[in-house]
């Protein structure tokens, strides 16, 4: 039998036959996301599901992913798929997720559960500038400048952008370098698994890397989380 995995957050559906994805649409509307497929309908991102506050599992009981939200300090989680299908294949995994999408949320897992979580909007802030291809030695001149003097950011960040050099390299490497340096208490003598696609996630592995940090990075696994909620629901 086939059944449907919807992430509303990024608009993306799938058709799926048990763990095997048929087919993927695109989509703004839950409507334009289902269309002629028929089956039962695992969703990530209903905004009008229940709120969950931290700690709590990231693989939901219900299979429907809802917000997570934390109160202090206070950041929101749209939902937890992503996290779920990590774990699905790191059952046992205890330490720091960096979860790199829309925004970059700092997450602290252990025994399956999010036990706190930080954010960062390291996205839409470099979206303000540009976006490109890492070059190395641009990016991590950027980064070693954030994590000295943070507080100094905003001025190193306009003499990037009239310096000679990789301008976007550099100002990637400053946001994240600044990101790491507020985030420290989350990736400090912890493993990291960076999760998600692009230059942002390779920027952040690569970054934690020279702070000698063990990273694991991997490609989005928001599907999979969608799937380990399926077959939960299925047995």
């Amino acid at each position: 039998m086939t059944w449907i995995a919807i992430d509303l957050t990024s608009g993306r559906s799938w058709l799926m036959d048990d763990h095997i994805p048929l087919a993927q649409r695109t989509g703004t509307t839950p409507e334009a996301l289902i269309g002629d497929w028929q089956g039962p309908q695992v969703i990530a991102g209903l905004p009008n599901a229940a709120v969950t506050r931290v700690p709590c599992k990231a693989l939901p009981p219900s299979g429907q992913f809802g917000p997570v939200v934390q109160d202090s300090p206070a950041h929101h989680l749209h939902h937890s798929a992503a996290l779920a299908g990590f774990l699905a294949s790191q059952d046992d995994w205890d330490g720091v997720i960096c979860l790199v999408s829309a925004q970059v949320h700092w997450v602290h897992v252990s025994a399956g559960e999010i036990v706190s979580f930080q954010n960062s909007v390291t996205p839409e802030t470099f979206a303000a500038f540009a976006s490109g291809p890492l070059t190395s030695a641009s990016f991590d001149e950027g980064v070693a400048q954030a994590i000295d003097r943070p507080e100094r950011i905003l001025s190193h960040i306009a003499s990037a952008r009239v310096a000679e050099g990789d301008a976007v390299s550099r100002i990637l490497g400053l946001l994240i370098g600044a990101d790491l340096k507020g985030s420290r208490a989350y990736w400090l003598g912890q493993r990291v698994a960076v999760i998600g696609d692009g230059v942002i996630s390779d920027g952040y592995t690569r970054a934690l890397t020279a702070q000698s940090v063990p990273v694991l990075q991997m490609p989005d696994t928001t599907l999979a989380g969608l799937v380990a909620a399926y077959k939960g629901l299925a047995q």
